[in-house]
């Protein structure tokens, strides 16, 4: 959600922009997906193709979605049901337009899952800048940014970090960080590893076609099984960070009533966690993977677990 989100015949609608780069909602009184079908009708989700430009099953993986967050009978969602104690995705979802009733539709979600998923890294980056820098990007807004990343440091070691980055981006010595700035210092890491931080995919990898040759999976990882270290610090990270595990959990398939057994039968929430990463991975049904754990992470919002977890050598 770090920038415009791309729709159908964007030349209709009006412009939701964060700086430069815009997104095209349908604005009150436009042509909306919501004005001819509600979730009950048989055309809701080809609709909603037709007009995000996605397929059926991204599609449907979305709505997926949003019914576990909470989507009412005419298929919106509050805003605040999207917003997670992380303060990076309060100020994501505040990009998001919504009605006079502080309402998210399901367009609006699957324009901006289309948009994660399909914009090039440049588009994405400029983006991310203008979110972080809904204000000015100086030392201060560093220190709270990476606050944020680092509640448990003390706040001297905090700010003395944010003049250090401060210091390696702001080569124009201005005083914030622009634009300019920010894609060229995010450019200097490797090629794939920026890819791979930003990457966001619609569906899970391999839905479409459950066994996809080993060659076309990235790093051959996805036909790997998970390590236990691996699932280990998982768990310790989402209890440390004090995580909504069920999220996850979700994700993976569980049922609201399986979380709860979980709870039942273990204590603390590594534990709970960690038993259901293990139940997950002995599945039966088909060869749970590394990948599948990745997207799973990233949908439930723990994009900052799953890059520490997997940029490790276990």
């Amino acid at each position: 959600m770090w920038t415009a989100w791309q729709r159908k015949d964007s030349a209709d609608y009006p412009t939701h922009t964060m700086g430069a780069y815009a997104s095209s909602f349908p604005k009150r009184g436009d042509h909306t997906v919501s004005e001819f079908t509600d979730p009950s009708q048989a055309n809701w989700i080809t609709a909603h193709s037709e007009a995000c430009i996605m397929t059926v099953p991204e599609v449907r993986r979305c709505w997926q979605r949003y019914v576990a967050l909470g989507a009412d009978k005419k298929g919106n969602v509050r805003q605040r049901s999207l917003i997670t104690d992380d303060p990076f995705t309060a100020q994501l979802v505040q990009q998001l337009p919504v009605s006079g009733e502080d309402l998210v539709s399901f367009q609006t979600y699957c324009s901006a899952v289309n948009w994660l998923a399909k914009s090039t890294v440049d588009d994405k980056l400029r983006g991310l800048h203008r979110t972080l820098s809904r204000f000015p990007l100086d030392r201060a807004a560093l220190r709270g940014l990476l606050s944020a990343l680092y509640p448990l440091d003390p706040q001297g070691n905090v700010g003395h970090l944010a003049g250090l980055v401060m210091r390696e981006i702001d080569v124009k010595e201005q005083g914030f960080i622009d634009e300019a700035q920010f894609i060229c210092w995010m450019r200097r890491l490797p090629t794939e590893t920026l890819r791979s931080l930003l990457r966001f995919s619609a569906l899970p990898d391999g839905t479409e076609d459950p066994t996809p040759p080993a060659g076309d999976l990235p790093g051959g990882v996805a036909v790997e099984k998970v390590k236990d270290a691996q699932l280990h610090l998982i768990a310790m990270e989402m209890a440390k960070r004090k995580r909504d595990w069920r999220l996850l959990a979700n994700c993976l398939g569980f049922l609201e009533m399986e979380c709860k057994t979980f709870e039942r039968q273990h204590k603390g929430t590594e534990k709970q966690v960690l038993a259901a990463l293990q139940h997950w991975r002995c599945g039966v049904q088909k060869p749970n993977t590394a990948e599948e754990l990745q997207t799973a992470l990233r949908d439930s919002g723990n994009t900052d677990i799953n890059n520490l977890v997997f940029r490790l050598t276990f």
